[in-house]
């Protein structure tokens, strides 16, 4: 596996990748998949370009300067992911205000909601280049979840509390919900 690949859930379902969902057989417009990123609050960019996967860039997204920032992607009422790891990559093009501490959640309901890891003083995302991209891997739960949140705990590297993110890929196993669950 290797950082925003193109094996993971937000490249197969993310809306503005160019491309079907591979998921669905269906056609085309019945297989789009309407991923959604949200942020706790509108800094730099749009919370949408979280999504963007591309491999090599990334865009300058934040929330602002606020404790207890968060950023979420639904995966909506289609799906549930047994996520085994993810991928993040910084959001501004030098490295300040690099996340370092977080922990990243999954919700079934987006109300109530399961650590699945914990980050304290992280260096993954601290590069010399910019826009730069970790992957860590996720042990012990068992759960499916349709909502993922990163919340952060602490101050970034420039001493301040917004979250700079400008992608996120999620990696593990995917199932459609039947209409029948609902």
């Amino acid at each position: 596996m290797k950082d925003f690949d193109k094996n993971g859930v937000v490249y197969a379902l993310a809306p503005n990748s160019g491309k079907t969902s591979r998921v669905s057989s269906r056609s085309a417009s019945a297989s789009r998949t309407q991923i959604v990123a949200t942020r706790s609050s509108d800094g730099e960019g749009n919370a949408m370009d979280l999504l963007e996967n591309q491999v090599q860039t990334g865009t300058l997204s934040g929330t602002k300067d606020k404790e207890d920032s968060w950023w979420r992607v639904d995966l909506t009422e289609k799906y549930l992911l047994y996520l085994t790891s993810y991928t993040l990559r910084h959001g501004r093009d030098k490295s300040l205000s690099v996340l370092l501490n977080w922990r990243l959640e999954g919700s079934v309901d987006g109300h109530e909601w399961t650590v699945l890891k914990n980050h304290e003083k992280d260096l993954g995302l601290r590069g010399l280049k910019p826009y730069c991209t970790c992957t860590w891997t996720i042990d012990g739960n068992s759960n499916a979840f349709r909502y993922f949140r990163i919340v952060q705990t602490g101050i970034n590297s420039s001493k301040k509390f917004g979250i700079f993110l400008s992608g996120i890929e999620l990696y593990g196993v995917l199932i459609e919900k039947s209409s029948s669950c609902y």
